[in-house]
């Protein structure tokens, strides 16, 4: 092997370690409703997405409702529920975050935003089974926060029935979950998930996987910081002058 590669070669294994042992991956996949699903007795068309983002001992999830508002009516197109099965044994709870717009709507389909989160999804509803976290807005008391579908905040849904005021409030827009488990890892995958609409009888309705690119990996911060150092010294070890025999004693810069 040539001096000179070889000498490179010894020099960048290290760093390309460093970066690769010390990056930061995650696994996402997203989730969707099967066009012209349908809410039962009579409700109307559902339509939902769940994104989830697995890393380290953490599970993300951003559910959305993605009926057209034209299509919105009534409480059974609301989501309720969201229930999905890992790729391994999730361990347990440690810490569970909720986040989504909060907002009444009157009897005439006015959005007015209030304070407050979607916090009902990670609490006396929800729980784990085997390898399935469940996320429900329903039980301990009327359901209410359930996800609704975008609307500005003083606009009005186009459609809705009189008594579709009965819930609120609601989380009017996407909801984010953001739940830590001890045995999540950054290749823990989502295999199945199931979406919920209304209060009852409930909807349910299993989601069909959107084939995403996995994200590029990222170095961290130090890591990179490391390698940069490293590849400044490369460099200044790889400007070697010799005399060459062929060019007449000409001095080259490699």
């Amino acid at each position: 092997m040539n001096f000179k590669f070889r000498s490179f070669a010894l020099l960048i294994a290290p760093l390309a370690l460093t970066l690769g042992s010390n990056s930061v991956s995650a696994s996402t996949i997203t989730f969707v409703t099967p066009s012209g699903s349908m809410a039962t007795g009579g409700d109307g068309p559902v339509s939902a997405s769940a994104a989830f983002t697995t890393s380290a001992g953490q599970v993300m999830i951003t559910l959305t409702n993605t009926l057209a508002l034209s299509s919105f009516r009534d409480v059974g197109e609301t989501i309720s529920d969201l229930s999905f099965t890992l790729s391994n044994a999730p361990g347990t709870v440690t810490a569970a975050t909720a986040s989504g717009q909060q907002g009444n709507i009157s009897s005439t389909g006015l959005v007015t935003y209030t304070t407050g989160s979607p916090d009902r999804f990670i609490g006396v509803g929800s729980g784990i089974s085997g390898n399935t976290i469940t996320l429900e807005a329903i039980g301990g008391g009327k359901p209410t926060e359930l996800i609704a579908p975008f609307l500005a905040n003083g606009s009005i849904y186009p459609d809705t029935n009189p008594g579709i005021d009965a819930h609120n409030p609601y989380t009017i827009g996407p909801a984010t979950f953001t739940i830590s488990l001890t045995g999540v890892t950054s290749s823990t995958t989502i295999n199945a998930a199931t979406f919920s609409f209304g209060t009852g009888p409930d909807t349910f309705v299993p989601g069909t996987p959107v084939t995403t690119p996995p994200p590029p990996t990222v170095p961290e911060p130090s890591s990179l910081l490391l390698a940069l150092t490293g590849l400044a010294a490369l460099g200044a070890a790889q400007v070697i002058r010799f005399r060459s025999t062929s060019s007449g004693g000409a001095t080259q810069v490699i």
